[in-house]
């Protein structure tokens, strides 16, 4: 999610914006991470957010799917920095602020030893790189559409205030689906009243990166606020 900002910064960081939340999605879907109906939004101002599950901090558990779980969200969390770079190099990093304070929670649940925590924070994002670069066409895509939409008038979100603006552009969940599902990959949508109930991945079918010792646990996960 890129920060709420008071200003109106330059075209191209606007523009980029849709990249960053395209990047979180495409690599959500491509680590078998379930999306939300409510899709992806961006404003006017250089903010955006994009719905989907994945594992907030403050779970102390640590056994193996715990650590699987919280990989596959911190992967997915630096992609969105990681496509808006790739889009405009010279964009600044201060509106990956919230996702960055989110992925060294997740790190220090897992890794109390600094230099296990460095090595893993190195290794996910090396793999953020590389499943955008590989998904590039995809997030490419998904931006653009977003980019083309009509702005409407944009409600307030109960879940947390992302943008102080009037107006957004998105597209809902099955919008997302149909512009990915293009891309061979296989996307699916949640249920919001499952979403906090059930497991999201399975480790039979996504194993762990497996960056050193265990660190704490597996429980559901949850949406962005």
């Amino acid at each position: 999610m890129t920060e709420a900002v008071q200003y109106r910064p330059d075209q191209k960081y606007i523009d980029s914006c849709s990249y960053h939340e395209a990047g979180h999605t495409v690599v959500v879907v491509a680590l078998g991470m379930p999306l939300r109906n409510r899709g992806v939004h961006i404003d006017t101002m250089g903010n955006g957010i994009s719905y989907y599950w994945f594992r907030l901090p403050g779970d102390p558990n640590n056994t193996p799917d715990d650590i699987a779980e919280r990989e596959r969200t911190i992967i997915s969390t630096e992609a969105g920095i990681v496509a808006q770079k790739k889009f405009y190099p010279d964009c600044p990093y201060g509106g990956n602020f919230y996702d960055r304070d989110q992925n060294i929670k997740l790190l220090d649940e897992m890794y109390p030893n600094r230099n296990d925590f460095f090595e893993a924070q190195q290794k996910c994002y090396e793999e953020s790189v590389r499943l955008v670069n590989l998904h590039w066409p995809a997030i490419e895509a998904l931006a653009r559409a977003l980019l083309a939409e009509p702005l409407a008038i944009r409600t307030n979100d109960a879940e947390g205030q992302w943008s102080n603006d009037t107006v957004e552009r998105w597209l809902d969940g099955n919008r997302v689906i149909a512009i990915l599902s293009e891309f061979q990959l296989q996307p699916s949508i949640r249920n919001e009243s499952l979403g906090k109930l059930l497991n999201a991945i399975t480790p039979q079918s996504i194993p762990c990166l497996g960056f050193g010792e265990a660190g704490p646990a597996f429980t559901p996960l949850h949406h962005y606020n």
